[in-house]
Order: C-alpha cells, then structure tokens, then sequence
C-alpha cells in the first residue's frame, strides 16, 4: 500500500480513531511490524506533546489532551538478537585483514561492546593501550559536540584479544580521529556500513554493527558474568540486558529449587563427622558423647 497517510486540514481532526486507523492500515497493507507500527505511534505522541507545550494545542476528546496516548501500544515479540561464535568471529576478522582500520573497528565492537557511533567518535586520547582502557565520553571536536547515547561517559577495559589487534593497527592518522576513514576524516556512520557490508557481501557474511556488540554482550552472559557488569560495561540498563541476554546465562542454580527434603543427606554427614571429632578429642564411645553436643535441625 503506498502513500498512506492521514487525511486532515487541522491538527484538531486527527483523533484517536483516526490514528488507530492509520497505524492498523499500515500493518495489514505494508506490512509493518509491531515495533514499527508502535515507533510510529511513539512519534505522533511527541508530536502532539510539542503542539500541546508550544502550540497551546487542545483535543476535542477531554479524556486525554494527548489524543495518540489513547492509541494501544502493539504486543511485540521477545527480541531475538544475532551474535557471532568463537569461529565466526575469527572469520569475520579475517575478510577484513586487507582493511585494517575497518578490522580495527570490527574488534572494537565484538570485544568492547561498543556502539557504532561510540567507536567511530573515538580520539586518539580515548584510547590507552598502557592502562588497557577505552574511555567513551562526550566531547566536542572542531566544534560538534557528542555524546554517549545514555548521555553517561563509562570506561571498557581492553581485553587481550583487543589489544593484539589494537597493537598492531597504525594507520597515517590524522588527530584528533582513533579511527580515520580512508580520508583521514571521522568516518560517517552510514559510509562506514556500506563499506563493511560491501565486503562481507562478497564474502556471503551479513553480520552488522548491533551484532556485532551484542556478540560481547552475549559471550559475557555465557561465561556467567552478571547481567549488571554487562549493562554497565555496554552503557545499557540493567533491564535492557536481562531482555536480551538473560536466556545465555548458564544454569548454574540447580541447587536452589532443591527443597528442604534434599539436605537431609547433609545432615546425617555433619552428625558423622561431629562424631568423629569427639572420638578424636578422647572419647571412647562417641555415643555416649551425644547428650553434650545437641544437634539442631532447623524445620520449616
């Protein structure tokens, strides 16, 4: 379906129902997905919002001044994320090894879990191989200012793998960029992926930035670190991570839907071994001993 859009000569008409029929044409004739479809609704919120604060905008309907608030968010299905494997990531490193500041970006993003943009605003002082640090903070360069997507600076510490390959990338740089693009200029985000996807396509491998970083995200989370260390190490929340990474998390708590019935094994150990403690001080007959040493079994 083209050139959907909603028919209105004041921002009055557009109702609750009028958007709700928007965004339901939207799904059936483009087939957009929920995310989409609730992206959209997102953006008529704030949009109303803004005309609400700086237009003095009112609704016709009283039960909401915001008429796309009345409009119900889609369900959307549990995110499913990408990520590389141990021999995936090796072969992802190897196609570029012609490109060695594209490689150097590559591994940036696997083994630091950085975002794209993130990387690509890196300095050469944001970068130190001695301390093994990676430090992601706003600033401003030639006068642009940026920062961080969180709007909070974090520091990612250089793992070894990363600091082989960093070790060996020197590029004819010009400062202030850690990784110039082939101009010696901060690359721009949209030419830094369709260069990699250019070469990964002739190499059958469609692996992007995101999966890129959520292959860090994912490795972590199967090693068995925390869902905190890794929200923090990748400038995310902590929410966000447990939505994504949380079903990597090794089962390592068989031991806690044990219930009581399964110490009682435990018990019958520490008595033993409490009697042969006894016996050992000089006690003839341990038995005899008990009467001195009660044992306490606690019941719920």
């Amino acid at each position: 379906m083209k050139h959907v859009h909603m028919h209105a000569a004041f921002l009055e008409q557009i109702t609750a129902s009028v958007i709700e029929g928007f965004i339901t044409r939207r799904i059936s004739g483009d087939g957009i997905a929920p995310k989409t479809a609730n992206l959209c609704r997102g953006v008529l919120h704030r949009m109303f919002n803004f005309a609400i604060s700086n237009w003095n905008f009112v609704s016709t309907d009283r039960r909401n001044s915001n008429p796309a608030a009345m409009v119900e968010r889609r369900r959307e299905p549990a995110s499913r994320i990408r990520f590389l494997t141990l021999p995936e990531i090796d072969k992802q490193l190897e196609v570029l090894a012609k490109e060695p500041t594209l490689q150097a970006i590559v591994a940036t993003l696997i083994y630091a879990g950085l975002r794209r943009s993130e990387a690509l605003w890196l300095t050469v002082d944001d970068v130190d191989l001695e301390r093994l640090l990676i430090y992601v903070r706003a600033k401003t360069v030639d006068g642009e200012y940026w920062q961080p997507k969180t709007k909070t600076n974090r520091t990612v510490p250089i793992s070894s793998a990363l600091k082989d390959i960093l070790s060996l990338y020197n590029p004819q740089r010009r400062r202030p960029w850690f990784f110039p693009s082939t101009r010696g200029f901060r690359w721009d985000p949209d030419n830094f992926s369709q260069d990699l996807r250019e070469i990964n396509h002739s190499c059958d491998l469609d692996w992007s930035s995101l999966d890129f970083r959520h292959t860090f995200g994912s490795h972590l989370a199967q090693k068995g670190e925390s869902l905190y260390k890794i929200a923090e190490l990748m400038g995310n929340s902590p929410e966000i991570c447990r939505r994504h990474y949380a079903a990597l998390v090794p089962e390592k708590m068989h031991d806690v839907v044990e219930f009581e019935s399964g110490t009682s094994g435990k018990n019958e150990k520490t008595v033993e071994m409490l009697q042969q403690i006894l016996h050992r001080l000089g006690d003839s007959n341990p038995e005899d001993a008990q009467p001195r040493l009660r044992i306490v079994k606690s019941h719920v």
